[in-house]
């Protein structure tokens, strides 16, 4: 996993490069802040499922909590990808950590530090899918659709035993309650907030009634109408 992990962080990192000298180029005036999806899954509801449907519809990247991570804790990788953004959104990234850890309850570890910086830097590579890791307090709210997918215990078991390869529901269900567990108190810890809190995002989506496919034409009919976008996902200069 984590060599796959490397492969699509490079990938990214050439094709960042190559828009960032296309962007010097082309001599743009106003720098663009772009509208992305943040999406946070419960553990067994098929949410990267759904992300992948929306990356395919949408036509951008999706960056799971993998991806996020990996950047976040190798320096030399969250050099690069700061590197490849606009220099002069330098600047407001630093104003906008800046802001949240005087305004919020922030936990003020190197690691948050170093995990704020990194979804800041995705959000200014252009319009995304960011799954996890907090993205929905880190992007302003402005600027991003905060989506949480859910789904009833019998099927985040049965979903959860499926693709872990477990022997039984009773395993499945341990996985479910550790993680849960462990994903409330990075939320909890991190941000000050309950992972679980339907206020904290603009729309949450139920997998056990909706398909993937279904559930994520449903974000993305939110997400278009909230940007006031006609279907061609442009970035939106503010």
């Amino acid at each position: 996993m984590d060599a796959n992990v490397q492969q699509l962080v490079e990938r990214e990192i050439k094709r960042w490069q190559s828009e960032r000298a296309a962007r010097v180029d082309s001599h743009q005036g106003e720098l663009p802040l772009y509208d992305v999806i943040t999406l946070s899954n419960q553990f067994g509801s098929q949410g990267h499922a759904v992300c992948r449907r929306l990356g395919e519809v949408l036509g951008i990247p999706v960056y799971d909590r993998e991806i996020v991570e990996h950047i976040a804790t190798n320096k030399h990788v969250r050099v690069l990808t700061v590197e490849t953004i606009d220099q002069r959104a330098y600047g407001g990234i630093d104003d906008h950590i800046a802001a949240l850890f005087r305004e919020r309850n922030f936990d003020q570890s190197d690691y948050m530090q170093a995990l704020v910086s990194t979804v800041l830097a995705l959000w200014h590579h252009g319009p995304c899918v960011l799954i996890g890791r907090g993205a929905s307090h880190i992007v302003p709210r402005a600027h991003a659709l905060s989506v949480r997918t859910v789904s009833n215990l019998d099927d985040r078991v049965r979903v959860v035993r499926e693709r872990e390869k477990l022997d039984d529901n009773a395993a499945a269900l341990r996985k479910l309650h550790r993680t849960d567990a462990e994903r409330n108190a990075f939320s909890h810890r991190y941000f000050g907030c309950d992972i679980d809190a339907p206020d904290t995002y603009d729309l949450v989506v139920n997998t056990s009634y909706l398909p993937a496919e279904t559930a994520a034409d449903v974000i993305v009919a939110a997400y278009r109408r909230k940007f006031r976008r006609d279907g061609a996902e442009t970035s939106k200069a503010t």
